[in-house]
């Protein structure tokens, strides 16, 4: 699972261009939705081996696209400061991986690997929604096609 999770992440990374040339909003927008629905799925599949891998599998081409698609609305946000936003991201991300794993335990002795997916489909479809109200709330910054 673990091999093809890899596989697909180097996939939705590789197609995350093609994604962000159409819409870097809908990119932003979609990808934690795919991956909420998926992570509702898993808790409810989730004790199919097969079902199990082929969901974890679009959870990784999905996740492939987030770090390029934030990186790109970051260097548009504040091109002359893309370093230091970068930075910022980096911190985020870093904090973010260290609460979700204690979190993550808290949620895993209470309900196990189905609590786990449930409450990660949960955070990641109030992500969406904060992206969603954000995006349609203040017009975006007109930037340059993306360079091939």
């Amino acid at each position: 699972m673990l091999l093809g999770f890899g596989v697909a992440n180097f996939v939705g990374t590789s197609l995350s261009g093609l994604l962000l040339q159409r819409s870097l909003r809908m990119t932003l927008l979609l990808m934690p939705l795919a991956m909420g629905g998926i992570g509702l799925v898993l808790a409810a599949t989730g004790t199919l081996p097969w079902i199990a891998a082929v969901l974890v599998a679009l959870w990784g081409m999905a996740f492939g696209a987030v770090p390029v698609a934030w990186s790109t609305w970051l260097t548009r946000v504040v091109p002359d400061e893309a370093e230091s936003g970068g930075g910022l991201i980096v911190a985020a991300v870093q904090l973010a991986i260290t609460v979700g794993a204690a979190a993550g335990g808290v949620v895993f002795d209470a309900g196990g690997a189905h609590g786990v997916f449930a409450a990660s489909a949960m955070l990641l479809l109030g992500a969406a929604l904060v992206v969603f109200r954000g995006f349609w709330r203040r017009p975006v910054l007109a930037a340059a096609p993306l360079a091939r």
